[in-house]
């Protein structure tokens, strides 16, 4: 890398930047007069009408630079960098600059506005042919396409869900072309470079004014350009490393704004079904808004918006560091960034997943408890069960042939595929899974199982080395693999069902509210076999059942249960602790989960309901004697 190079890029990201402050200081007067204005509503978090046009100085600005640059031949034409990229980008983004002015003024239903993030992409594959990494290079150009338009699509929404908050689109955008334009240099791809550099001037113009509180918004035009962007310029960033670069590019570009908008997809149709099980009455769709994003979450923390936004953009550059490590270092390092992303992302999911979760675990619970829909449930599962053994057998395959480049008979494949899927479903049927509730399973259920699908496997082993005895040994291979996946991939949905029932209802009690209507905060007193059963009875029974309640766990006299869990439920302490909890969370009742309780625990009970205003519940399960009247009978 020359002195030039350096000299260039740092020349053209101060122009870009000097223009971008200019334009969006200009935007901040013309944007009202041209109907681009924010308005306050339920929606919104601001306060006062704030114009949102900064989305077009950002969009002007990159094509200003890059045009005068290269025809005054300040920017030097080569690789990528050329007049047919910027055609192609400047075509391709003013379908959506062009539909983002019409949404910000007038809105856009939604179909409409996809249909441009589909055009978009499209106008610039057109013009400008992209060749996806991850495929060979003889496959046609429509697989090509397609995967770059559901690409771009995905990016373009990501993007555009996430701008919610003063500097949080544009801080993640800056974070997301840093990282980029590192990884073009690391590859040589100097051209690449420049245009990130660039488009990271035009968008730190735009954050000078964006920064809480903001002076100007990016718009739809905005987070939609810079989704657009960040698509069609990360492919050329990735250079000869493509195989590893698309399996980590989208986290490491987009990993905050992907994973709100996952979440969205996931939360809205959990919603969607709940109001076709008539449990919620909400209508929801994918396409409606919430107030549920990541950010509208951490605001409802207590955090401000300025360390709100502070906060996703580290999460991005953790993500970015983990990601691109192996592009940086070595393909060595890429068990430890998967690593180290699967960390980061469950951790993500325990802290700000419990609405999706609530819904998911409701959606079961509905599913399994009426019974028509246990009868679809039923037949969804035997489906299911029949993919996973054939999805089973088929990775067995790659497997035992080291991806299929060890020779092999194609026909011999596919002819243990289907023994191995029809013997596997018939130990299914034999040991009867589909007619189980399986959220009552026991391990007897699941050993019983378990036993039915070593005996499909022994069998495909013993007829696929009956037809060649000379393959004896890659039958062994192939059906011990092919079990190993099987039992995983059928038997997961079956305990996922619990769990799921599980993490909805600790989900649902997870964030108690002083404000809350209904029964509102309690505690369990009484960590023993009462207390487990209440917390049983509760996963069977809908909101309704016990309008607002959200248990904050257990309390009990026995110190040695203090600290310890149960159902996800801490065992908080004893009965001294009931003012704290009543001075941080609200705690306005208790349910007393003891059989036979002494007459000292009851007085304390009293005494702390006269004085901290607590309600006092009684759970009991017990076996009565019953003695039914025989009616007369009138005839």
């Amino acid at each position: 890398m020359s002195q030039s190079f350096i000299i260039e890029w740092i020349g053209v990201t101060l122009v870009a930047a000097g223009i971008s402050l200019g334009l969006n200081r200009l935007m901040i007067s013309l944007g009202p007069r041209c109907g681009l204005l924010d308005h306050p509503g339920e929606r919104r978090i601001h306060d006062t009408p704030v114009p949102r046009a900064g989305g077009l100085a950002i969009w002007a600005t990159f094509l200003l630079v890059m045009a005068g640059g290269l025809a005054s031949g300040l920017i030097s034409e080569y690789g990528h960098l050329s007049w047919k990229w910027l055609t192609a980008f400047a075509a391709g983004s003013a379908v959506l600059v062009a539909a983002g002015i019409l949404d910000d003024r007038n809105g856009l239903r939604p179909l409409v506005k996809l249909g441009a993030h589909v055009l978009a992409p499209t106008v610039f594959f057109l013009l400008h042919p992209v060749h996806i990494g991850l495929l060979p290079q003889d496959w046609p150009m429509i697989a090509d396409f397609a995967i770059f338009v559901i690409w771009c699509v995905v990016l373009i929404n990501a993007f555009n869900l996430i701008d919610g908050l003063d500097g949080l689109c544009g801080g993640l955008a800056m974070v997301a072309i840093i990282a980029l334009a590192g990884l073009s240099v690391v590859n040589k791809r100097y051209d690449a470079t420049l245009v990130l550099l660039v488009m990271a001037g035009a968008v730190a113009g735009f954050l000078r004014y964006n920064i809480n509180p903001a002076r100007i918004f990016l718009g739809d035009a905005g987070s939609m350009l810079i989704g657009f962007f960040l698509a069609t310029a990360a492919t050329d960033a990735v250079g000869r490393k493509a195989l590893i670069g698309v399996l980590l590019l989208p986290i490491a570009v987009a990993g905050v704004p992907l994973l709100d908008v996952l979440l969205a997809i996931w939360r809205r149709s959990m919603r969607k079904a709940l109001s076709h099980l008539k449990v919620d009455a909400r209508k929801g769709g994918l396409f409606d808004a919430d107030r549920d994003h990541l950010h509208h979450r951490l605001l409802a923390s207590g955090m401000s918006q300025r360390r709100v936004a502070l906060f996703l953009q580290a999460l991005a550059i953790v993500l970015a560091l983990v990601a691109f490590l192996p592009m940086f270092v070595g393909d060595r390092l890429i068990g430890l960034s998967l690593v180290g992303i699967l960390i980061v992302g469950l951790m993500g999911l325990r802290y700000v997943a419990r609405v999706e979760i609530e819904h998911t675990g409701s959606v079961v619970h509905m599913a399994i408890k009426l019974p028509q829909r246990r009868r679809w449930l039923a037949v969804g599962m035997f489906f299911y069960d029949l993919l996973a053994l054939a999805c089973a057998a088929a990775a067995a395959v790659i497997l035992e042939t080291n991806r299929l480049t060890r020779a092999f008979d194609p026909m011999d494949a596919a002819r243990f595929l289907l023994i191995f899927t029809i013997l596997g479903s018939v130990g299914l049927f034999t040991a009867k899974v589909h007619h189980r509730l399986w959220v009552r399973a026991t391990i007897r259920d699941l050993i019983s199982m378990q036993a039915w699908l070593v005996a499909a496997a022994l069998a495909a082993f013993v007829i696929k080395s009956l037809a060649n005895a000379e393959m004896e040994w890659s039958a062994l291979r192939l059906s011990m693999f092919s079990l190993l996946l099987a039992t995983g991939a059928i038997t997961l949905p079956r305990v996922m069902l619990d769990l799921m029932r599980d993490a909805g209802m600790a989900a649902r009690h997870g964030n108690p509210s002083k404000k809350s209507d209904g029964i509102g905060p309690v505690v369990i007193f009484g960590a023993g076999d009462l207390g487990t059963l209440f917390l049983e009875h509760l996963k069977s029974s809908g909101n309704h059942d016990y309008p607002g309640m959200k248990v904050l766990g257990f309390i009990d006299e026995q110190a040695s249960l203090h600290g310890r869990r149960l159902r996800t439920f801490r065992v908080i302490g004893g009965l001294s602790k009931v003012p704290h909890l009543v001075a941080s969370d609200g705690l306005r009742g208790i349910v007393l989960a003891i059989a036979d309780p002494h007459p000292d625990v009851v007085a304390g009970l009293a005494a702390m309901a006269s004085q901290y205003d607590l309600r006092i519940y009684r759970w009991h399960v017990g076996l009565q004697d019953f003695q039914p009247k025989a009616t007369a009978d009138e005839g």
